[in-house]
């Protein structure tokens, strides 16, 4: 209830402060005051706020999993957009991330890959050079998601072009992911190895996990005591 007469104050405060503006414009179209001004960046701040709480729920209520505050929310603006724009499933890409890395970009597994997606260097500098990376002025996260992405879809369209079902195909791309392409092709298929089973079983799974639901409860239950 509480978060629904927020939801309305600030939608109510946002048409009365953009009703001043507008007035206010309407009496002198040149020129704003400095009140006009702090109004506006202040509503721009609401509705960016309110937007990326909202989107950051659907995401985790979608994949079912946790996204750490300390992911900045930049990053996961970025990421489900650039999922949309390559129509990849935005539950595959932040389960994948999840798995990968916990949302932290400092990992490093004991293979040598790193990052948010866990590249390998030499096929991060590979995709590098082949997507022209260096022209898009990304940060160094924003390169990882954006190369790991586009490697994955990759992955699932040269499956696919093999006449694979698309739902096969997925599960062959994630496969390609976690153990390599090359193995996949060597045993015609999924390798036999747990970890990659495993990848592929998280990943793909069905909804209703009672855990995340109780992980996600607490996690803005204690957001709103902390606020309180």
């Amino acid at each position: 209830m509480k978060k629904l007469l927020l939801l309305i104050f600030l939608l109510f405060s946002s048409f009365v402060f953009n009703g001043v503006t507008i007035s206010n414009a309407e009496q002198n179209l040149n020129e704003k005051t400095p009140i006009d001004i702090m109004l506006e960046k202040r509503i721009t701040e609401m509705e960016k706020e309110m937007y990326m709480k909202a989107l950051t729920q659907y995401i985790e209520f979608d994949a079912e999993i946790i996204i750490p505050d300390y992911f900045d929310s930049q990053y996961v603006e970025y990421t489900f957009n650039l999922s949309d724009t390559l129509d990849i499933p935005a539950r595959t890409t932040f389960r994948l991330i999840y798995r990968e890395s916990c949302f932290r970009d400092t990992i490093v597994s004991s293979m040598g890959a790193k990052g948010l997606m866990q590249l390998m260097p030499d096929t991060r500098s590979t995709y590098y050079d082949l997507l022209r990376v260096d022209t898009l002025h990304l940060d160094n996260n924003q390169e990882d998601i954006y190369i790991g992405l586009n490697m994955l879809k990759d992955l699932y369209g040269f499956w696919v072009s093999r006449g694979n079902s698309k739902i096969y195909s997925w599960k062959l791309a994630l496969a390609s992911y976690n153990a390599g392409k090359g193995k996949v092709i060597y045993y015609k298929g999924i390798p036999p190895y747990k970890e990659t089973t495993d990848f592929i079983n998280f990943i793909l799974k069905s909804h209703s996990n009672p855990q995340f639901f109780a992980n996600y409860s607490k996690k803005y239950e204690d957001g709103l005591k902390n606020k309180s």
